[in-house]
């Protein structure tokens, strides 16, 4: 049996429904094969509309014309987040290019993305659309626009933000969030206000007549009320749509996964351990039962887990965890699938 059973977990939603794919770190190559191979069973069967990343809205589009029409995926995903460069996420993709290719063109899969970084792609998209302002050359240039600059891009994002081109308008509001989240709080958290402006930009964007799989980490999928003061994606998409939306988490036991290690004073990637899972976690519970997947109904569990994303220290020990174990039940997701390991994953280097 597969890792996600495709069957049970169309069930958790009705047909237009949102599953969170969550995963226990940003480089397990199981953990991404198991999510693409769910996601390419689903658009086989007919079931999924769109396919949402943690990744950023303006080069979702970028990455939306390739799955969808005649645009350059290699070229497009050379210019994705770093943790998403992989070979198993490339074919992925590649494949549900393949399938869209034999549907219809108003059946295809869509690509949505609903992260607001990568500021100045959003920049270079109003700019390719004609709005030809001093600040957005700026930005799309690497600048940071301060003062009055930052203002008067402020005042044509609101602006454009609601006329009625609908991808004009996505685009500013990507650009006025990361301002308001980076820019004028930058003394909150990074994911203060991330996770609340990804929901929304998920919300505005998903289709309505079909299924659609969010791909992100474990802790943006969770149900979750306070996720550094803020709350998790997850909990606002249950919030907007009750019954309609499922979390699934993915967690694993002990092994390797491609991450910076800040241990070695270099911030390239490679294979670096995970921490030892705990007695008492809910890694080791998931071990006890032998069960590659269950629903929260059948187990509960008060925690902790471990929060591992893109940096990994592989010098923290077992007592030095505050950063690693987060005190959260099982029940902020729907279901659970389990990895008995981590596989590293490896860099994608696009053909040349």
């Amino acid at each position: 049996m597969t890792t996600l059973p495709a069957d049970r977990l169309l069930e958790l939603v009705p047909a237009d429904g949102v599953i969170g794919l969550g995963e226990p770190t940003h480089g397990s190559a199981n953990a991404f094969a198991a999510k693409m191979e769910l996601v390419l069973e689903l658009a086989r069967r007919g079931k999924l509309s769109a396919l949402a990343f943690e990744e950023s809205y303006a080069l979702g589009l970028q990455v939306d014309r390739a799955l969808r029409g005649d645009g350059d995926l290699d070229a497009a995903w050379a210019r994705a987040t770093s943790v998403w460069r992989t070979p198993v996420i490339r074919e992925g993709l590649g494949a549900l290019r393949d399938l869209n290719r034999s549907l219809p063109p108003d059946r295809r899969i869509a690509f949505l993305g609903i992260d607001i970084k990568k500021p100045s792609l959003a920049a270079q998209g109003l700019l390719d659309r004609g709005h030809d302002e001093p600040p957005l050359h700026e930005l799309a240039g690497g600048s940071d626009p301060l003062g009055p600059a930052r203002a008067n891009l402020t005042r044509l994002c609101r602006r454009l933000a609601t006329g009625p081109e609908p991808s004009t308008g996505a685009l500013a509001r990507q650009l006025l969030r990361w301002i308001e989240a980076y820019r004028e709080a930058p003394e909150l958290p990074d994911l203060h206000l991330r996770d609340p402006f990804m929901a929304a930009t998920l919300l505005e964007q998903r289709p309505t007549d079909g299924l659609t799989a969010v791909w992100a980490h474990n802790e943006h999928v969770a149900i979750n009320p306070d996720f550094f003061g803020e709350p998790a994606m997850g909990q606002v998409l249950a919030d907007e749509l009750g019954g309609d939306y499922a979390a699934v988490g993915i967690l694993c036991g002990e092994g390797m996964c491609r991450a910076v290690d800040p241990s070695t004073g270099e911030d390239d990637y490679r294979s670096v351990p995970l921490p030892a899972v705990l007695p008492g976690s809910t890694e080791a519970a998931l071990a006890a039962r032998n069960d590659s997947f269950v629903l929260t109904t059948e187990f509960s569990h008060p925690g902790p887990r471990r929060f591992l994303g893109w940096r990994i220290d592989s010098s923290a020990q077992v007592t030095e965890r505050g950063d690693i174990d987060i005190a959260r039940p099982a029940s902020d997701f729907t279901a659970i699938a389990y990895l008995p390991g981590s596989v590293a994953d490896t860099a994608w280097v696009p053909a040349r």
